[in-house]
């Protein structure tokens, strides 16, 4: 399927407007993690489906999280068993 689209100018950059219809068939949506890629005189757009590593997923949680609190006596109890904490 091919479907016109356009480049428009977005700050600095340049975007690609996804028409709707793609959106729904591949079922996008805002923030979706892509690679871009250039075949020939191709441009190769796909969905990024890396998952993050343990790091990335750490780091992504914000310095003033605070565990629930029913989870505080379990996170400061001493191991029962053989865990490998």
């Amino acid at each position: 399927m091919k479907i016109k689209g356009q480049i428009r100018k977005w700050g600095n950059s340049l975007g690609l407007i996804v028409p709707s219809s793609i959106v729904n068939d591949l079922e996008l949506e805002a923030n979706t993690n892509i690679l871009v890629s250039v075949e020939g005189n191709r441009l190769i757009v796909e969905q990024d489906k890396t998952l993050p590593t343990l790091d990335e997923i750490l780091d992504s949680i914000p310095e003033d999280y605070r565990h629930p609190e029913d989870l505080q006596d379990f996170l400061l109890s001493e191991p029962q068993g053989r865990e490998l904490i």
